[in-house]
């Protein structure tokens, strides 16, 4: 028996509207909770008292090969971030489920590279909306 769970990020697919976006070389993000700090004059404890407020699913960050053909991963992404509208935003891990929600494409960087011999590349941000659905792998 092995002792990690650790697994590739190889195979990671991510679609916008059902267009896959592919060669993604990495992808990040996070959401978080409002915290609402309660304090009033007759507090028990003289301490803060903290309670959870409105979710925020966040964003995803990725980082893309390139693609300027017709039919490229840059033209349906600028589509999109032009656009501005809402769509639905899937993230797929292999053997591990997958994310869920409405999304916008936030951000979209120029094409660009770091060095003459490397890759050209895209960075972009896909802003969520609403609530996440994860469905584990397992069902």
């Amino acid at each position: 028996m092995t002792a990690t769970k650790a697994m590739t990020a190889l195979g990671v697919t991510l679609e916008i509207d059902t267009d896959y976006i592919g060669e993604i070389q990495s992808l990040s993000g996070a959401g978080s909770r409002r915290i609402i700090e309660i304090l009033s004059c007759d507090s028990t404890n003289s301490a803060v008292e903290k309670i959870a407020g409105a979710l925020n699913e966040g964003e995803v960050t990725f980082h893309c090969i390139y693609d300027g053909s017709d039919e490229g991963v840059y033209k349906k992404l600028k589509t999109y971030f032009q656009g501005g509208t809402t769509e639905t935003i899937l993230i797929t891990y292999p053997s591990a489920g997958s994310h869920s929600c409405p999304g916008i494409v936030s951000s979209l960087s120029l094409p660009s590279f770091s060095e003459a011999d490397g890759e050209i590349s895209v960075d972009v941000t896909i802003a969520f909306s609403t609530k996440a659905a994860y469905i584990d792998a397992g069902g």
